[in-house]
């Protein structure tokens, strides 16, 4: 197994690089930079072109995109970094702080909101699934098959509009203005700063949960027919023992193992944040920060999240396999 790992450790070196390459060449090629976007675009904002110039050489767009991804990578003297091989990102344009701090101040919340609609939805959700292979072609398979199908197709915008509008303002049990601190709340400290923000994760975490639970449960529920279907299955039926003893002891532990190995696959989630559930809900996480930052074309931050994104997938890919033998000892890890 450590020769695997080793050699996985070493080819995910390479997907890194290669995603970076692809990313900072799709972001050189957007139609606007952030020089541009403050400055030349803004009315209030009258400069020169010889102090445009300056502006593209102190934030580093004035080179190809060659050039340009050889200083993010190596370093950049102009902007005194060292180069993201060194694990510096620079400092973000927008924010005017270095992207490592950014993201490690920014991220905790994101990771909170999804932690708890994990351990929430993931639950539950192999709880549905495995009661509907049970009652297959039951009414309970029908109905809960037609919610979690309604949820996954539903989009996340429309989708928290409409828990925003049914709560919100229709029932008028959460602040209409959106973000982690009611509006009416001056200057609150303590415990009653804490269940405040406690109770406007709510709705976030109804819509993650409704909207990531049907993805689990179809999941779920073909794995347990699939098992339901096998041969020990049905000679343990033979046997005389009971069908919550062929279910819950043999069936369903056997339904867990590629259950568990999904585990280590959410990883990037936990910490990335959601851009699109962030921004409509005004939490200020990793992923509303980075949806900002990718308006206004700030490359070293867009970038280093990105890279952080890439090498979490890796990570969660590389715990993914190894979770696997783990919970199967006839898997071995030999290439």
């Amino acid at each position: 197994m450590v020769k695997y790992i080793i050699k996985r450790l070493l080819l995910s070196v390479l997907i890194l690089f290669g995603v970076s390459i692809i990313l900072y060449a799709l972001l050189r090629c957007m139609p606007g930079n952030y020089v541009e976007i403050k400055f030349t675009t803004n009315p209030n904002v009258q400069l020169s072109e010889e102090r445009i110039e300056q502006m593209y050489e102190l934030y580093g767009l004035n080179d190809n995109i060659f050039v340009g991804y050889l200083k993010w990578l190596f370093g950049n003297p102009t902007l005194g970094t060292k180069g993201a091989i060194l694990f510096d990102f620079g400092n973000s344009f927008l924010y005017d702080r270095p992207v490592t701090e950014v993201i490690a101040d920014n991220m905790w919340i994101s990771f909170i909101l999804t932690l708890l609609s994990l351990v929430i939805y993931y639950p539950l959700a192999v709880f549905l699934g495995t009661r509907a292979a049970v009652k297959q072609y039951g009414a309970f398979d029908y109905s809960t098959t037609v919610l979690t199908m309604i949820g996954i197709s539903f989009p996340t915008f429309f989708f928290s509009a409409i828990v925003v509008r049914i709560f919100a303002y229709g029932l008028g049990w959460f602040d209409t203005a959106l973000g982690l601190q009611s509006s009416g709340l001056i200057s609150p400290t303590g415990w009653e700063l804490f269940i405040d923000r406690a109770w406007h994760l709510v709705l976030p975490i109804l819509v993650t949960v409704v909207l990531s639970i049907g993805s689990i449960m179809r999941y779920t529920r073909t794995n347990m027919l699939e098992v339901l279907n096998a041969d020990y299955i049905r000679t343990a039926r033979a046997k005389g023992l009971s069908e919550r003893s062929v279910i819950y002891k043999h069936a369903f532990k056997n339904t867990m193992i590629p259950m568990v190995t999904m585990l280590a696959g959410l990883l990037p989630g936990l910490f990335g944040g959601s851009m699109i559930l962030e921004d409509f809900f005004g939490i200020p996480g990793i992923g509303q920060i980075g949806y900002t930052a990718m308006d206004q074309g700030d490359i070293p931050f867009v970038m280093g999240y990105n890279m952080f994104l890439a090498t979490l997938t890796v990570i969660g890919m590389l715990l993914t396999d190894i979770m696997y033998v783990l919970v199967d000892p006839r898997v071995k890890l030999t290439k």
